[in-house]
């Protein structure tokens, strides 16, 4: 009874240890305009669809699950060159915003999309980048430390975060530790044929690996007593 028992458990936990899918996540990268996007992102190098929120509302059937479009107010920290210029400064500009930095922003597509980012604009703390499928973690990139101690417009931290995924994604989410977050740049495109070599973050139960196989290795030794 030991010996089938133990084989199903440790192939188990492999499988529970395998990463969901192909999934290349890239950032954080320096983010002053749309033509910053990192290149091996997108086919053709430009997104099909980039909401920079400058008319003031969420576009493209996207649905989020916290904040607004923030139009006003010194505390505004948009994509540098949303208002025309690149000077270090992003306060004339419209970002996404949310109070509760912690809890952060689910952004969920219209439709399942294989290549998406967005930009971090302003924060405390660590930011985590994160997509989903189905309900599922297929990777992640954080916590970073990236912030810096200013919030009201400056530029300098401004990251975009990305994702490719061929079997595709349904949303991102983004958060930081504290404060409030802003998101610029919002967007979505055809997944690029051979995307840049970054490595893929596993999911949490990537150290069950190891387990499942050490527990593979102790059914193998008593086969040969």
């Amino acid at each position: 009874m030991f010996r089938p028992f133990a084989v199903a458990v440790a192939w188990g936990l492999v499988f529970a240890a395998t990463p969901l899918s192909a999934a290349t996540f890239l950032g954080p990268s320096a983010c002053f305009s749309s033509a910053d996007i990192p290149l091996q992102f997108y086919a053709g190098g430009s997104p099909l669809f980039l909401d920079d929120f400058e008319d003031g509302t969420l576009d493209g059937g996207i649905t989020a699950s916290a904040g607004g479009v923030l139009t006003t107010g010194n505390l505004r920290d948009s994509v540098d060159a949303d208002d025309g210029v690149i000077d270090g400064s992003g306060s004339q500009g419209n970002p996404y915003f949310s109070a509760n930095a912690a809890a952060g922003i689910l952004f969920t597509f219209a439709t399942r999309i294989a290549a998406a980012a967005a930009v971090w604009t302003d924060g405390r703390g660590e930011v985590t980048f994160e997509a989903f499928r189905d309900g599922l973690l297929p990777g992640m990139i954080g916590p970073v430390a990236i912030a810096d101690a200013n919030i009201t417009g400056q530029t300098a931290e401004d990251s975009v975060f990305g994702v490719i995924d061929l079997l595709g994604i349904d949303a991102i989410f983004l958060s930081n530790t504290a404060g409030g977050i802003e998101i610029d740049h919002l967007q979505h495109g055809i997944a690029c044929v051979t995307p840049p070599s970054n490595p893929v973050p596993l999911p949490a139960l990537a150290p069950l690996v190891p387990a499942g196989l050490g527990l593979m290795g102790l059914v193998a030794r008593r086969r040969h007593r």
